[in-house]
């Protein structure tokens, strides 16, 4: 390509040092029959749910914008959660949520708190912000350091905590008890990412009663079956939602999955036995993971299970990709040099995981 050298003077330029030297987001997406490496739910929208959002899409006119204030999804989702539309914030999946509340809060030099290892997307949204990133180390059990934490999140200038509960992608929780003595101590606003709610059953939502600087998000993502759709949602005090809805692009959800979100949150019932399922299955294939060889997983309350091997990752992650089979290697994380990490899918999908880790594990550990 013609102007290689003129393009990297003009990134040079313009684009932020700290930008250029992060390498973002990225996935490595091999083409395999069974694919457990981004903690999709292995379940899909049911048809005749589809046809009803698909109906009324139709009725609708696609050349004008979708409303402005999607009141009516709002309505429902507070309903669900026991809180008034004011407090609910919609969002092209949870992500961009978080997005609009680093860029409403946070500024060049101020402080974040993270417990890592984590989801990496919010180191990144930092490194966008130019913020002054404190990270805390998980224990040795993949635990969350309450106490260190706090003792950060007390810190004068501290603009923000990040905590992502169940966290991906070791799979631990933090209890609503130790959220609130991170937020009571905090010098600023404590973000809880509870994309994995469902299969924990345990939220921080409501602390938001007393904890104004509490921020819970969710997402359309997980138990609820929808990531094609991006849709995320979150839940805070009427005066902060006001203001992170300031910096939220306009009509930033499309009109076929607003219709969506109305349909598919009355589908609790569904929700809960797909969830009850993934709950089930975990504990299954946590139990062989354990009983095979130069495997130790850490227990999980999401649908996924983080796992070590004594083997070199790369290996075993390349070898289950010839067996067909993709899962996630997260050996890049800090503290995770030995691990993977593997969606709950269906049963079908499970046992071909199963078998395939342990022919792959066999065959290494003869070997050795």
């Amino acid at each position: 390509m013609k102007n290689n050298h003129h393009s990297k003077i003009i990134i040079q330029k313009s684009i932020k040092p700290a930008i250029q030297a992060t390498h973002g987001y990225t996935l490595v997406q091999p083409d395999c029959p069974v694919k457990l490496n981004q903690n999709e739910c292995p379940f899909d929208v049911p048809d005749e749910i589809k046809r009803a959002i698909l109906d009324e899409a139709r009725g609708r006119n696609w050349g004008r914008y979708p409303d402005f204030v999607p009141t009516e999804v709002k309505t429902q989702l507070g309903e669900r959660h026991g809180v008034g539309p004011d407090h609910i914030l919609i969002g092209n999946g949870s992500n961009e949520l978080i997005q609009a509340t680093f860029l409403a809060a946070i500024g060049q030099g101020d402080r974040v708190v993270l417990s890592v290892p984590t989801f990496t997307v919010y180191a990144l949204m930092n490194t966008v912000m130019d913020g002054e990133l404190h990270q805390v180390l998980l224990k040795d059990d993949l635990t969350f350091d309450v106490d260190r934490l706090a003792e950060e999140a007390a810190t004068p200038g501290t603009k923000m905590v990040i905590l992502c509960s169940p966290n991906n992608p070791t799979g631990s929780r933090i209890t609503p008890e130790e959220v609130e003595h991170i937020a009571t101590t905090a010098d600023g606003l404590v973000v809880v990412d509870e994309a994995y709610f469902e299969f924990s059953g345990v939220s921080s939502i409501d602390l938001l009663e007393r904890l104004p600087n509490v921020i819970i998000t969710r997402t359309f993502s997980k138990a609820l079956g929808a990531a094609g759709l991006r849709l995320g949602y979150l839940i805070a005090h009427p005066d902060l939602v006001q203001e992170i809805e300031k910096v939220k692009l306009p009509y930033n959800v499309n009109l076929i999955s607003l219709i969506a979100a109305k349909r598919i949150v009355k589908e609790q019932t569904l929700i809960d036995e797909r969830s009850a399922f993934i709950c089930s299955e975990r504990q299954r294939i946590f139990d062989q993971l354990a009983a095979i060889s130069g495997i130790q997983p850490y227990p999980s309350y999401a649908n996924f299970i983080l796992f070590e091997t004594v083997h070199s990752v790369k290996d075993v992650f390349q070898r289950l990709i010839e067996e067909g089979v993709l899962i996630r290697d997260v050996s890049r994380y800090p503290m995770l040099e030995q691990a993977m990490r593997v969606t709950i899918g269906t049963k079908d999908e499970n046992d071909t995981f199963l078998e395939a880790l342990k022919k792959v594990m066999g065959d290494i550990n003869n070997k050795g």
